[in-house]
């Protein structure tokens, strides 16, 4: 990766390589280094002096060839793209936790008052956090829904789901 840092001495042109990037290791030591240089490069969102853009640009204009440029762009989004699912699922684990310290009912009165709910109001509490979807996933809050009813926004695919949810509840 070194040699894409710097411009070459030569005006000729090097073949295309850019070295494949290391396969993880079971190693605590590489894994350490892993996690101070994600530390590193995360806290340049403080910096707003910095612009990652021109480094970034710099970085492709520094490459020998398009193809090695196609190659960093393609490695840039895919790390964009990791460490924006990685902080979806950390937000969504504390938002959890936040939830289920903060919210005054266990589980199975939850799902007691989530029993009561028509099937709209079920729906619209289920998509409201992960702690209230995992007790709308419980068949008995779908036991005493009337699925006859016509209901807005709640066409045949949530019933279906719904009565595949309540299982045997509903027999």
């Amino acid at each position: 990766m070194d040699t894409l840092l710097h411009t070459p001495t030569s005006m000729a042109k090097r073949p295309c390589s850019f070295p494949s990037s290391p396969s993880p290791s079971p190693n605590p030591n590489m894994n350490n280094q892993l996690d101070n240089l994600l530390r590193a490069f995360l806290n340049l969102a403080d910096s707003p002096s910095l612009s990652i853009d021109h480094s970034f640009e710099h970085l492709l204009e520094s490459s020998p060839c398009d193809a090695d440029k196609s190659l960093l762009i393609d490695r840039a989004l895919k790390l964009g793209s990791f460490l924006l699912e990685a902080g979806k699922r950390s937000a969504r684990k504390r938002s959890s936790v936040h939830n289920s310290l903060t919210w005054a009912l266990p589980p199975d009165l939850t799902i007691k008052v989530l029993s009561m709910l028509d099937t709209q109001s079920l729906c619209y509490a289920a998509a409201t956090c992960s702690m209230f979807y995992k007790c709308a996933m419980d068949p008995l809050c779908y036991a005493n829904i009337d699925l006859t009813t016509v209901v807005p926004k709640v066409n045949n695919a949530v019933v279906s789901t719904m009565i595949q949810r309540a299982g045997e509840a509903l027999l």
